[in-house]
């Protein structure tokens, strides 16, 4: 069994404050003593209660095991379903690999997951000792039996089992001869105008994973594995490109964007796609990648990012989050665009110095007045969210 396997909320309450207010301590001894430890905070506390069955939770703690098996790792379960670790030294290797377990686990619910990478936050000790200790605190607060027990309730009345290499079978095959087309979900990404308003640069294209689940296997956890969903998310690509490759899918669009994976890129369907896209829309396309996607084989990465450029296609890392900010070379992956996702967690970050020019960053989630006012202090000239949709009813796409 996983040592960060599960507890049982009912009987163990005690034990789950007994264990936030050792973490405190031994934060506090860091702040006070200066001893140099890291630490991982996984924040299931913010994972919508309609997800929080057992079986993703136990999956969720379970991306921290390569963590556990750092020097003087020591293993923290809160009393509001969060957990943390901490140990000693660097351990790059298995912190990469635990935050990339988490990316994958919850990368198709943006709808209803905090962005995912948000999820487990890490920290330098002492120098991040105040907010750590600010975040534990919190789940003191909270009521544990009712958050737990309503978790419990809820993995009970919808029971799921995770997804297995046969099932993902069944379920490609189903994918060949469904409609995908009614699953196919767009986004506006919209650019600020002084005094003008917003108006529509390019509308992303991305067919919606929990709905085909739901409608095609509904007893599924698709995302339970994170190397079968990624196989997953392949064939939704070749699904989607063949959908665009039709001439009249094509015929009046305007620009748009595209989630893709980088094997994707250098697929048949692709260079069908390609072969179908209009004079007019050269350049106009935007391929969005994922970090978790692009660390798999940067080898890989490379040769696709090259090979679609010189096709005229730019490309986009989507889902950069306060927490990659500070850990993913985002400079020195040349693609032309990033999106960025705003959160509080931002304020506390030097994005400034982390992020490229701004007038390549789209900040999504720009849902509220307070996220379009940190993107304008910042001179981030394209947005994603309610509070930058297009003033007029119809907005002309930019040329």
């Amino acid at each position: 069994m996983s040592p960060l396997a599960l507890r049982r909320p009912d009987s163990e309450d005690d034990k789950l404050r007994a264990a936030a207010e050792s973490l405190c301590a031994l934060v506090r001894e860091c702040a006070e003593s200066g001893i140099a430890r890291r630490a991982l905070l996984l924040r299931l506390s913010h994972v919508p209660e309609e997800l929080a069955h057992p079986h993703h939770l136990r999956l969720a703690r379970s991306a921290l095991d390569p963590l556990s098996l750092a020097d003087r790792a020591r293993v923290f379960c809160l009393p509001n379903r969060d957990v943390a670790i901490v140990w000693r030294g660097e351990a790059a290797a298995a912190l990469r690999a635990s935050l990339e377990a988490v990316l994958h686990l919850f990368a198709d619910e943006q709808e209803r997951v905090p962005d995912p990478a948000s999820l487990a936050l890490s920290f330098r000790l002492p120098e991040q000792a105040e907010a750590l200790l600010e975040a534990v605190q919190a789940s003191l607060l909270l009521q544990t039996d009712d958050a737990l027990g309503s978790a419990g309730a809820s993995g009970r009345s919808a029971p799921t089992e995770p997804l297995d290499p046969s099932a993902l079978a069944g379920l490609e095959n189903a994918l060949v001869q469904a409609d995908v087309a009614r699953f196919v979900r767009r986004r506006q990404i919209c650019e600020r105008l002084p005094e003008r308003g917003f108006r529509l640069r390019w509308e992303k294209r991305a067919l919606s994973v929990v709905e085909i689940a739901a409608v095609l296997l509904p007893d599924r956890a698709v995302r339970a594995d994170p190397w079968l969903f990624r196989r997953l998310t392949r064939t939704l690509d070749r699904r989607m490109l063949a959908l665009l490759g039709a001439p009249q899918e094509l015929r009046n669009a305007g620009p748009f964007g595209l989630n893709l994976n980088v094997a994707s890129i250098l697929s048949p369907e692709f260079l069908r796609f390609d072969a179908a896209l209009p004079a007019g829309l050269r350049g106009q396309v935007v391929i969005d990648l994922m970090p978790a996607d692009i660390m798999a084989d940067p080898a890989a990465f490379l040769f696709a990012r090259d090979f679609a450029r010189d096709r005229g296609y730019r490309l986009l890392l989507r889902g950069v989050t306060a927490g990659l900010v500070a850990v993913f070379p985002l400079r020195h992956i040349g693609l032309d665009l990033l999106s960025l996702r705003f959160s509080p967690e931002l304020a506390g970050l030097d994005v400034d110095r982390a992020l490229p020019d701004a007038a390549s960053t789209v900040l999504t989630r720009a849902d509220s007045v307070a996220a379009l006012a940190w993107g304008q202090a910042r001179g981030i000239l394209l947005y994603q969210g309610r509070a930058a949709a297009p003033s007029a009813a119809r907005a002309q796409l930019a040329g």
